[in-house]
């Protein structure tokens, strides 16, 4: 029998999960001669984290993404102009410099073009995750766009370096919301339109409806299939599918119509969110000219 090499070093290195929105939650990963084997959670400060220091059970797959052997290691090319669910775009890995020979030509052709367009809005998008993507992660990259001039950054796709998922994209559009998070601590009445946050948010949102339940908070959940969330709520509304819109709208209209205006916060409503936005015969939203 061959006995396996003992280990020459062994640390524990407390981080932090930023997989998604719902962190940073603490943890501690365990490293076995410079490989990350494991990840644990890190009480150390168990008395200010929401979570009391338990990390989401995502975390624990870390390891396998980082060391996954279908990972990218270096820039793709798409090669398949054409875009659609039955479309393979056909990626092909490239070197760096023909990654960055394209991305200059583009640059250049846009600079050529002029900095801003005819209704003086920036040629140049750039989404990189917004909120929460630290700055080491992106090198230089921050001071050549600060150099570059006027960029639209208003275009979200995730949070950290991992998510780019559709609710922060979606968000982005809708109502320029990085996310749709309700205000559990503070909320007493809630109503939740098919997001299942005891199952996305982590050990930070549960910990936080849990303790607003306590106090009598109320949230009403709304969905076709009885998740998670749905069963941990005060009531469950099991809408049919991809009715959510005309629910919604209903809700509007008995507030508004039903209720009047004298019975909202209207000032609330006005300063805080995008009740009184109006879409423009261009479809976007109207602007004042001054």
């Amino acid at each position: 029998m061959t006995l396996a090499p003992k280990p020459q070093s062994v640390a524990k290195v407390p981080s932090y999960c930023y997989n998604c929105v719902a962190g940073p939650d603490f943890m501690t990963v365990k490293v076995v001669d410079g490989v990350a084997t494991e990840i644990e959670p890190n009480f150390a400060a168990e008395d200010v984290h929401p979570a009391r220091g338990r990390v989401c059970v995502k975390a624990y797959g870390l390891v396998q993404k980082t060391y996954n052997p279908h990972r990218v290691l270096q820039p793709m090319k798409r090669t398949n102009p054409k875009k659609g669910r039955d479309e393979d775009p056909g990626f092909v890995p490239v070197s760096w410099d023909e990654a960055l020979d394209l991305v200059a030509a583009k640059l250049t052709a846009t600079r050529a073009k002029g900095l801003t367009d005819e209704a003086g809005l920036p040629r140049l998008a750039a989404s990189f995750g917004h909120g929460g993507t630290p700055g080491m992660y992106m090198g230089t990259l921050p001071a050549f766009l600060a150099a570059w001039g006027p960029i639209d950054y208003s275009f979200g796709s995730g949070q950290g370096v991992k998510c780019t998922h559709s609710e922060h994209l979606y968000g982005e559009f809708w109502h320029r919301a990085f996310t749709v998070a309700a205000d559990t601590p503070l909320a007493d009445y809630v109503i939740s339109i098919g997001s299942n946050v005891e199952a996305s948010g982590g050990p930070c949102a549960v910990t936080r409806h849990a303790g607003a339940r306590v106090r009598g908070y109320k949230r009403v959940q709304v969905e076709p299939h009885l998740s998670v969330t749905g069963a941990c709520s005060a009531e469950w509304v099991p809408i049919r599918p991809k009715t959510d819109p005309a629910f919604m709208f209903a809700l509007i209209h008995v507030l508004v119509c039903e209720q009047g205006l004298d019975k909202l916060d209207v000032p609330f409503l006005r300063d805080r969110t995008s009740s009184p936005y109006l879409v423009g015969p261009d479809g976007l939203y109207l602007r004042d000219a001054a």
